[in-house]
Order: structure tokens, then sequence, then C-alpha cells
């Protein structure tokens, strides 16, 4: 049975665009692609795997030719990506989701997965009815009655929450939520929270009054002065600076957690360049907003 190629005004369906990403990525990654791993992957007949390689072809020519010897598609010299997940971010996102476990292979699109080490950091236990309940507050406007263990506190505190967002500060998620006790919008580990019951009768919090949730600040960096001409380069490539600068605009309430992944916490130019590749040039401005945001300002 020949292979039916759509024509030139047929728009590629959901499927087939993942099935033609999944070409770029083989091509782009490791460098070449079959039928078989299309068939494999997708559970697809042997006529749609070729109609899929022949429609990619058109719209891609100079990406890849076939070698009748190893019966494979391999990517040329020209090629260049097209269909959007061509990001070495990405790519190295995806290896570290597999050596994690968070995927399994035969759900990557990855084909040969060089061996891989990750950073081995303890698993947040975290309840998914807890997040299912957050996550129906948020959309449903309710607070909730929550009991929260604080690591200021020995025992455990009953607190009302209205949570309205949530958000990951690299190692740990949080709930961002209107504290109805300290009348304040704070974060909440949610790990730390258990108990968590909507309850009704409680005013509604606006969350568009959470000034340390929607004001964007920047934290601009530069190379540490101390570092040399070509460690300064290195530096300048590895964080793509534009005219030797990087300015990350965060949110003013994620903006400890930013500055803690940065490892510049202490926002004072450090001594040794080795150990701080960056410094903060508008220290006052961030160390205020930090301030700021904790008053709930």
């Amino acid at each position: 049975m020949e292979a039916k190629l759509p024509s030139s005004d047929d728009k590629p369906r959901w499927g087939q665009i993942r099935r033609l990403t999944f070409i770029d990525v083989r091509l782009q990654y490791d460098g070449r692609i079959n039928r078989k791993d299309l068939i494999g992957f997708f559970n697809i007949s042997m006529p749609q795997a070729s109609a899929d390689l022949a429609l990619y072809q058109s719209k891609a020519p100079e990406n890849l030719e076939y070698d009748p010897h190893s019966r494979t598609y391999v990517s040329l010299g020209t090629f260049r990506p097209e269909f959007g997940r061509s990001s070495a971010t990405r790519y190295l996102d995806e290896l570290n989701r597999l050596a994690r476990g968070v995927v399994a292979e035969e759900e990557s699109f990855i084909g040969f997965v060089p061996p891989t080490g990750v950073v081995d950091i303890p698993t947040r236990a975290i309840d998914s009815a807890v997040v299912a309940t957050l996550v129906r507050a948020i959309r449903d406007r309710t607070a909730l009655a929550v009991e929260y263990q604080s690591m200021d506190h020995p025992e455990p505190l009953q607190l009302v929450l209205s949570p309205h967002a949530v958000g990951f500060d690299g190692l740990r998620w949080h709930i961002r939520a209107w504290c109805h006790h300290r009348a304040l919008f704070r974060d909440f580990a949610i790990g730390r929270l258990s108990l968590c019951q909507p309850i009704s009768g409680i005013v509604a919090v606006d969350p568009s009054t959470d000034l340390g949730w929607h004001t964007r600040v920047p934290v601009i960096l530069v190379p540490h002065p101390g570092l040399s001409p070509k460690q300064r380069d290195v530096v300048i490539r590895d964080f793509g600076m534009k005219d030797e600068t990087l300015v990350l605009h965060c949110r003013k309430a994620m903006l400890f957690y930013t500055l803690r992944h940065l490892n510049l916490e202490r926002v004072e130019i450090a001594d040794n360049p080795a150990t701080q590749h960056v410094v903060v040039t508008n220290r006052v401005d961030v160390q205020r907003w930090i301030v700021e945001d904790r008053e709930g300002r």
C-alpha cells in the first residue's frame, strides 16, 4: 500500500506534528532515523511512518537524506531544526528527567541516551490530595483551614489561607497565599501543609493586591571584577550576557529564591571570584525589595 502524502493545503494534525517533531529531534541529536523508530514509538503502520518521513523531507529537504546501505535517514551538515524542540537546554532537561526517573525512556523523544549523572537530592514528599485541594482553592477563590509546620515554631500552626498561585524555588514547591492570621501574602512549603479543608464564610482576597507576586524586579548581573579576561569571556558566554550584562526579571516574591539558586544570598561581592562568578550590581535595590516582600509591601 502506497503512503499518501498530505497535499500542501492540508495542515498537519496534532498527532502528525508530534511525529514530525520526533523526526526533527532524532535527526538533530542522534543524527539518524528510520521508519522502525516511528513505528515503535507511536505504534503506527509502516505506510504512515513512510508518509511522515516523506512529509518531513518535503518541508525540510536540506535536513536529511536516505542512506540505502543502512536503510536509514541521516542528517545533513545543512540541518536546521524545524519543529520547536531544538534547544540544548530542552534536550539536557529531558536527559535530567530520564536520569531521575521522572519519565521513562519509552516516553522520551531521545533515542540514544548517553550515560548521565545528576545530583542526588531528596525527593520532597507531597500528598497529591493536598495539591488537588490547593489547585481547586486557587481556581474557586476559596479559603482553606490548614495545619502548617513552620520551622520557627515547634508545634504545627493552625492557619486560614487563601491561596492564589504556586511557585517552585528549585528544590521545593510552595503555595502563595494570603495568611488571614498575619494579614500578609506569604509563601508556604506545600510539603509542610496538612489537613487542608475548604471553609466558607471567609471574604475572598483579591490576588491582584499581592504586590510581591505581581511586581517584577530586575537583578542585574555582571562578571566578577576579579576574573581574568579569559575567565570573564567564559562567564559572559555561559550566562548568555549581552554587553557583559544579564538582567533577570523575577517576581519580587521569588527574589530570595532566585538569589539562593545563584549562590548570591549575600549580595556583597565575594573576595574569591572562583566561588562567585557573577555579582549583583543593583545590590541596594535588591536588598530593599527582599525586605519589602517580607513586610508585605
